[in-house]
């Protein structure tokens, strides 16, 4: 075999500043993992945010346009049956009936059992006041309206409902007014201005919001909760459209308005942007905060996991340079297995030897005159001590050459009793100079099974050499074999048990709990894989009374 050598500079093996190399990877390492976690959540929340805020406002505008419906058509409906009502009287009595003040009573009594007008009055076409009842008689009695906006209206419509003013009585009213049959004379009601503001007062608009009605000069016709009823002059011409809502932002505030009164009035809704969004900033909030801790647990969990997988980088880029130490020992016990196997060979040979002399020399001893030996018992006594040791001696060769057949692969029929066997006298005398008992559990009728009895003996002697360590003096080893579907061989000790943590660890290539330059944390790995290969399986686990407990487990053949 021809074996080529190089030689590498120590310089360019020298790891220059490893620890600031490693720190660099780590802080690179930890911005990635932020970036790429944290970045995203914060563009979701973002854009989550963004469309739940529109999501908010369109919901809100929706809310407030179907509220606007509903109380257009309430109040519409109102009007309209208020002049229904009057027009209904002015058909059914004539002019003379109502000037009486006991039937005008005897009517505005009926009409105004809900409180729904204030007072009711008689004018005849020249717009003199002929009869009143309501509470301002006095400033109402005797005057005429014949100038008055509103009447001019009445006597050309018909039927006409006025914009709020403050006429004669000095206090802004509005009123609804039907002219007779024959327009010759009129009914006119004041509204019960607190009851129809009532109407809007209900409007369910929020702690920020408004509700009120402008003329089309912008004039309020109700009163505004916040003192300012005001109104986009945008709104009024895109609002010239009745039953049409139409939504704005402006100024901080979400304006929906619609037309009434055939285009005469509008109605305004109005809610504060600010305070619609009052669950959605709560819920900002909250998604902020826990974004943040997010991040912080993100930083928290990526900085201990960077740490600890650069940390087993490092500990792999050491244990790569300690590499070539450990191949070269393993060429070193390789070359050692093919010495023992040539020295076992060579031994052998000359046991054989001394084994058939011994023989010959108890025949010869046989043929010889009896009596005249003296010392013929000690003769035959010690060719019998020089055939024990020959025996002994061979089979330590024979063990040795188990050794060197590992990895033949060879499979055949093994008594798993007598492999264990083996492997116990191995080293039962390195044991007892450690104070260790060696104690055998094996089931008599174990079942034969087709394996490599050299790798499985390796395996054996692995086990009780670990064993005999983690004892160090004064314990026990019990070696157990039992039979069922599969024949288990159990090796339990009396040492400090496996180590916390996952125990499958220790099968792991150079794991070791033995002192630094005591084991290279090879034998267990090579002991799995082996039964790996042999088709068995082997486990670990820590006994109920202490220790460690190391099973193998075959298929029964």
């Amino acid at each position: 075999m021809k074996m080529y050598t190089a030689t590498i500079s120590g310089d360019f093996l020298k790891i220059k500043s490893r620890p600031a190399y490693y720190a660099r990877q780590k802080h690179l390492f930890v911005t990635v993992v932020i970036l790429v976690s944290v970045l995203p959540l914060l563009i979701i929340s973002w854009t989550s945010s963004y469309y739940y805020q529109a999501s908010w406002l369109r919901k809100t505008s929706t809310e407030l346009k179907s509220l606007a419906d509903s109380r257009r058509e309430i109040i519409d409906l109102f009007l309209e049956n208020q002049e229904n009502l009057l027009a209904g009287f002015a058909e059914l009595y004539d002019l003379d009936t109502l000037s009486r003040k006991a039937n005008l009573e005897m009517i505005f009594t009926a009409i105004n059992r809900s409180g729904v007008i204030t007072d009711l009055g008689v004018i005849d076409r020249q717009g003199n006041h002929i009869a009143y009842v309501g509470p301002y008689h006095q400033q109402l009695t005797g005057k005429n309206y014949a100038g008055s906006e509103w009447f001019k209206e009445v006597i050309r419509n018909g039927r006409y409902i006025s914009d709020v003013f403050s006429g004669y009585r000095n206090v802004p009213h509005f009123v609804v007014a039907v002219t007779s049959p024959d327009k010759t004379w009129l009914l006119r009601a004041t509204i019960n201005s607190e009851l129809f503001n009532a109407l809007l007062a209900s409007a369910e608009v929020g702690p920020g919001g408004d509700a009120y009605i402008v003329n089309q000069k912008g004039e309020a016709q109700t009163p505004s909760r916040l003192g300012s009823p005001e109104i986009p002059g945008s709104l009024i011409a895109e609002s010239a459209l009745p039953h049409e809502p139409v939504v704005k932002q402006q100024d901080g505030f979400i304006y929906v308005t619609t037309g009434m009164k055939g285009g005469d009035w509008f109605l305004v809704l109005k809610t504060q942007i600010r305070t619609s969004l009052v669950e959605y900033y709560r819920a900002r909030n909250r998604d902020i905060f826990i974004i943040g801790c997010s991040a912080l647990l993100i930083l928290f969990v990526a900085t201990l996991l960077v740490r600890s997988m650069v940390g087993k980088l490092e500990k792999a880029d050491q244990q790569r340079m300690g590499l070539n130490d450990r191949i070269r020992q393993s060429e070193k016990m390789a070359l050692i297995g093919r010495l023992a196997a040539s020295v076992a060979h060579e031994i052998n040979n000359p046991l054989q030897i001394i084994g058939d002399q011994a023989g010959w020399l108890g025949e010869l001893l046989d043929e010889e005159n009896q009596t005249s030996l003296n010392n013929l018992g000690e003769y035959r006594q010690a060719i019998q001590k020089i055939r024990t040791h020959v025996k002994r001696a061979s089979s330590i060769t024979h063990k040795l050459l188990g050794f060197s057949r590992s990895n033949d692969n060879t499979r055949t029929a093994t008594d798993l009793n007598r492999l264990t066997d083996d492997a116990i006298s191995f080293l039962e005398n390195e044991a007892k100079n450690h104070q260790i008992t060696i104690r055998r559990d094996l089931q008599p009728d174990l079942p034969q099974v087709t394996t490599d009895a050299a790798q499985l003996q390796q395996v054996f002697l692995n086990i009780l050499n670990n064993a005999i360590d983690a004892i160090g003096q004064d314990g026990a080893i019990t070696v157990s074999s039992k039979a069922n579907d599969r024949i288990v061989i159990e090796f339990a000790d009396s040492g400090p048990g496996l180590p916390a943590g996952d125990p499958k660890k220790i099968f792991d290539p150079f794991f070791t709990t033995k002192n630094q330059g005591k084991g290279t944390g090879l034998g267990l790995s090579i002991s799995y894989n082996i039964m790996q290969r042999l088709g068995g399986n082997i486990e670990a686990r820590n006994g109920r009374q202490g220790g460690s407990v190391f099973s193998i487990t075959l298929p029964v053949t």
